[in-house]
């Protein structure tokens, strides 16, 4: 099997290059060369159990893989884009924290006589001078600067210093230049900041820690997702800012509500894998191995098959999340790579789904539900399968030449093996 990072990259190569007609034939090139790589002598699998109006056996007939559409999978995390309040914070406010950091470090030249404070904008002096009129920050500096320390010795020292990462932050935080930036968020950021409880605080600069450590800190113990915590954590600290918390959830279920369902909507998907020994496959898709699994051919494709090439599955323990520079702020530049997550989000699935080891086909929901197929190489029935539908298995197979072989349980171990049928 071939590794998720490894698959990860040659969908971000196939993605830049099918941009440009000039380099579409490069991306197809990688994309198939990966598939051969994964797959056992480029063949991928489908499998497939009976259905009383008949549709598998047409499938078959035909040549053709049904996509569906993702709404009807087993799977409700399947093709959809995560959502975090962190992920927000950091696509709506990461400029300003940046703006936050020059400032502080021009402050820094200032107390230490390396420059003039009148050479400075105004929104930076008036900045620089509440910094410098903050005993806590003040007292800080005069105790460290100087000392020549390392990232990670500071970040030791900040750890033990919470209080003073909260003022810089009330400083900023507080100020009617920030505040007209920071939008939605002005009225909650800087009561949360303030009224957060020294041990949760502690919490927060603890690498080790999650999330929900920092909400218990915080007083708040339900088993929720980290934007619902947040929220939770505000109502319990601020309980006045009913409005503000109103309107930034409607921010985040509005985006979330466009951009799924655009997702969910956007393709029928076809699902193949790269293996037909895989027990799981068969207990689950076929009918507890009553069903049957389709063999597919991808050598020697044509050009038109070379096309409609499907895409790996990539596995990760991270949801992809949802691009929310392009929501907010539809510039070229952030929908270009909006396009590019979403597409990732398309194609990534929870790591507990690693052993599909999964392929995907993906046409336009406007199109038809049944996809042209390569050519069928061998046909598999389940250990289970009845002997009727076994007959009609091989009648389609002996018309159209197709090789079938038994999948039968080993006496020994945990395997299954493949008996070829004379037809």
């Amino acid at each position: 099997m071939v590794s998720s990072e490894e698959k990860r990259k040659c969908v971000e190569n196939v993605i830049e290059l099918s941009a440009k007609e000039e380099t579409k034939s490069i991306a197809l090139k990688n994309l198939y060369q990966l598939l051969l790589k994964d797959t056992l002598n480029g063949k991928l699998y489908k499998y497939r159990s009976f259905d009383d109006k008949g549709y598998a056996l047409a499938n078959l007939n035909d040549e053709t893989l049904h996509c569906s559409k993702p709404s009807e999978f087993n799977d409700p995390f399947d093709c959809k884009i995560g959502i975090t309040f962190n992920s927000i914070i950091k696509a709506k406010y990461e400029p300003e924290f940046d703006v936050i950091m020059e400032v502080y470090n021009k402050f820094l030249s200032v107390i230490r006589n390396e420059a003039n404070i009148n050479n400075c904008s105004d929104d930076v002096r008036r900045l620089i001078i509440k910094l410098q009129n903050n005993n806590i920050i003040m007292n800080f500096i005069k105790a460290n600067d100087g000392k020549n320390l390392s990232e990670q010795e500071m970040g030791e020292i900040l750890k033990d210093n919470a209080n003073v990462v909260l003022e810089l932050l009330k400083v900023f935080l507080e100020d009617d230049c920030f505040k007209d930036t920071l939008g939605i968020c002005s009225k909650m950021m800087p009561q949360l900041v303030e009224r957060i409880s020294p041990t949760g605080m502690l919490v927060l600069s603890d690498e080790n820690a999650t999330y929900e450590d920092f909400a218990k800190a915080n007083g708040v113990f339900e088993d929720a997702d980290e934007i619902e915590l947040t929220m939770l954590m505000s109502e319990k600290i601020s309980p006045e800012l009913a409005d503000a918390r109103a309107d930034i959830m409607n921010l985040i279920d509005d985006k979330d509500n466009q951009i799924n369902t655009k997702l969910v909507n956007l393709f029928l998907v076809g699902c193949l894998c790269t293996d037909y020994k895989n027990r799981l496959m068969w207990s689950h898709y076929s009918d507890s191995h009553k069903g049957f699994c389709i063999e597919y051919d991808y050598n020697n494709l044509t050009e038109d098959e070379m096309a409609s090439l499907p895409l790996p599955i990539i596995y990760a323990k991270e949801r992809p999340l949802l691009p929310w520079k392009a929501a907010l702020d539809n510039t070229p530049e952030n929908i270009s790579e909006a396009t590019a997550q979403i597409t990732l989000g398309l194609l990534t699935k929870d790591d507990e789904w690693r052993y599909e080891n999964e392929w995907r086909i993906l046409v336009s929901s406007k199109g038809s539900t049944e996809f042209k197929m390569p050519k069928i190489s061998c046909i598999y029935l389940g250990v289970a399968i009845s002997d009727e539908n076994k007959a009609k298995i091989l009648e389609i197979a002996k018309r159209k030449n197709i090789l079938v072989k038994q999948m039968k349980i080993d006496r020994g171990t945990y395997a299954l093996h493949a008996a070829t049928i004379i037809n």
